[in-house]
């Protein structure tokens, strides 16, 4: 059965969906912080062009991005976000724009990667707090104000 979540999202071009994830992951950021996350997304597609085959694959993979998690409370805002682009096909706030700038140009290529080729990434907070097992050996870290960027040995 087809919700309208679903039919709004599929509304939306893969451009779209990575400039709500980046509002969704990253939008207290610092612009840094908000290309950081696309890049994170961006280098999956490059690293694994088999498993990926846009920004929505990649957005959208179960428990990678927690603002699209159902229990997220970001998830309602985005869905919110999403409508409004799809409705009336434009965003006013000025924070919201900056992020789908930075979606267009992460999968233009305008944008370079300042992550040293990241895949993955978490708040600092956790990162040296209660690190989840799977990061235990995390490498090339790079840190932008309240979140950190990194690679595991796989």
């Amino acid at each position: 059965m087809t919700t309208i979540d679903d039919k709004i999202i599929e509304a939306l071009s893969p451009n779209e969906i990575l400039g709500l994830t980046i509002v969704g992951e990253a939008r207290g950021e610092a612009i840094e912080g908000q290309v950081a996350v696309g890049c994170v997304i961006r280098n999956r597609i490059s690293r694994h062009p088999e498993k990926y085959k846009s920004y929505t694959d990649v957005c959208f993979e179960s428990k990678q991005f927690s603002c699209w998690n159902e229990n997220n409370p970001n998830r309602k805002f985005l869905l919110e976000l999403a409508d409004k682009l799809v409705n009336e096909g434009l965003v006013t706030d000025i924070g919201i724009k900056q992020c789908m700038f930075v979606a267009k140009g992460i999968s233009e290529w305008m944008i370079m990667d300042n992550t040293k080729g990241a895949l993955h990434y978490m708040t600092t907070k956790l990162y040296y707090g209660n690190k989840p097992d799977w990061a235990i050996n995390a490498y090339n870290t790079t840190i932008f104000n309240h979140q950190i960027f990194f690679n595991i040995n796989e």
